[in-house]
């Protein structure tokens, strides 16, 4: 059940919106990667901007500074963004809302970006999320007796009721005491409503806990195209990579003009309990 919800997520070269197709990485010119996200929680969003480095290179991405990046959406409201605004190192390439918005439900963002001659679009609809009915704790028998991590056998299990009346895909992010938790460190989790079914009964998280800590269950909607682009990783990944098989294909994306990446809108909703052992 753990593994229910888990595909890896690696650096990949991805294609049009529509079309996959195969990359040669040693041999392909830099190209501009696209990655956003904005919510309908009011605060600051962010769009981060990159370029890809030679494949050989021991960095994986290289920060671009000086984009015009805005979000316009289908009500005519314009967001402008800028470069790093708290001059921090580790947001190099980070544009940053000049003001906090929430997005709203049934609306269409896009995403502007321009680099040097080049301008890069993305499209992504905010659909509505379910609520999160609650989170429980359990004993994982097996981790119990499992040396390595002493203590931690507390698994946290979530509840939702799904809608039937629409289609929906949902990512999801777990957090020990603030600190994003995974299985693996490459892990990503997401799901459509085929999967869930209408109960969510009782969905372990990633990870497990030990008394006094504190998990959270953060639970976001995604588009269609972001549910494609998340389930081509997986193909991607499955391939068996042999000698006879299939070439390996790009995740299809949102960002036009040949770049890489994805701009997300979502709803999310969160909920969190404290590992008490009773």
């Amino acid at each position: 059940m753990k593994n229910i919800l888990k595909v890896l997520l690696v650096f990949l070269v991805v294609s049009s919106c529509e079309e996959t197709i195969v990359i040669d990485s040693g041999q392909a010119d830099p190209v501009v990667i696209v990655e956003g996200l904005i919510t309908d929680q009011n605060e600051f969003h962010y769009v981060r901007v990159t370029r890809t480095v030679d494949f050989y290179d021991t960095v994986a991405t290289e920060p671009i500074t000086d984009a015009l990046v805005f979000v316009q959406d289908s009500r005519s409201n314009f967001r402008g963004y800028s470069h790093n605004p708290s001059g921090s190192p580790d947001l190099n390439g980070y544009y940053i809302s000049n003001e906090q918005f929430a997005g709203h439900v049934g609306v269409e963002y896009t995403v502007s970006v321009t680099v040097g001659d080049e301008v890069y679009t993305g499209k992504d609809l905010l659909n509505p999320v379910t609520a999160i009915d609650s989170l429980s704790v359990d004993i994982d028998e097996d981790e119990f007796e499992d040396p390595e991590d002493e203590g931690y056998f507390y698994e946290v299990l979530f509840y939702a009721k799904e809608p039937q009346d629409r289609k929906d895909f949902y990512l999801f992010k777990f957090y020990r005491n603030d600190s994003l938790l995974r299985d693996e460190s490459t892990d990503i989790y997401f799901s459509d409503d085929d999967l869930l079914a209408e109960e969510i009964n009782g969905v372990p998280t990633a990870g497990y806990y030990t008394i006094g800590d504190m998990a959270k269950v953060e639970m976001y909607s995604i588009s269609r195209n972001g549910f494609l682009y998340y389930n081509d990783l997986t193909n991607l990944l499955l391939g068996d990579g042999g000698f006879f098989g299939s070439p390996p294909v790009n995740p299809r994306t949102n960002i036009t003009n040949g770049g890489l990446g994805f701009f997300q809108t979502s709803s999310v909703v969160t909920d969190e309990i404290l590992i008490t052992g009773d």
